[in-house]
């Protein structure tokens, strides 16, 4: 099932006393979003060999490459030229649904994005990544804002991964850690629970569904 945002009619509302606004992403949030996600990749502390892991669609790549020089190499020209195809769309339709700007909700602050967060709402929850403030503009209340309205706009349960340093920050905002046998099996695979575990990665919970609760 394709992730989905409920967006309501005020989404471009700001919350009550915030610092900032809190809107979905537009057009023209493009070029300060992949600013925004570069700086959060550059800040996780997650080792120094954290990228030596490898992920389901790395896996998937290497095998369709070594499939395509297998064809090559046994004279299999056609197969190969067909498969090279084949895996020049996926890659292109893998690209254009990264660029989608639709999961994006951002932070304003005086007419400039300061903040970004990733939002996928399901039927059953939804997942939150990518919640980062710029480092400039910190300390005057605008990520919780920014996880407050996430909260609000998402399907309870809503889940996410922190670094053990800031789950003192998302506690506070009414998240609650989780161990990893404790996560739908498909969340903490998305969520990469099981691959940086080691690096102090836990699953956090805003919201329990009436199953989890017992009712």
């Amino acid at each position: 099932m394709l992730p989905h945002l409920s967006m309501t009619q005020d989404a471009s509302r700001s919350l009550d006393s915030s610092p900032c606004l809190i809107r979905p992403a537009q057009a023209g949030d493009r070029k300060a979003l992949e600013q925004l996600v570069r700086k959060f990749h550059q800040s996780l502390q997650l080792g120094h060999r954290w990228w030596l892991r490898p992920s389901h669609q790395m896996l998937i790549a290497i095998a369709w490459v070594t499939l395509l020089a297998v064809l090559v190499l046994y004279g299999f020209y056609s197969h190969a030229f067909a498969l090279g195809i084949m895996l020049a769309l996926v890659l292109q339709a893998h690209q254009q649904t990264d660029k989608t700007l639709a999961p994006f909700w951002v932070a304003e602050r005086s007419g400039k994005v300061i903040g970004c967060a990733k939002l996928f709402c399901y039927n059953t929850h939804a997942e939150a990544y990518l919640v980062y403030i710029d480092p400039a503009w910190r300390g005057q209340g605008c990520g919780s804002h920014l996880v407050k309205r996430l909260t609000e706009e998402a399907t309870s349960p809503l889940y996410l991964a922190s670094q053990s340093h800031r789950l003192q920050f998302y506690m506070r905002l009414g998240f609650v850690p989780l161990p990893p046998d404790a996560l739908p099996v498909v969340v903490r695979s998305r969520l990469g629970i099981d691959r940086y575990h080691e690096y102090g990665i836990v699953g956090m919970v805003f919201g329990r569904s009436k199953t989890e609760n017992g009712g």
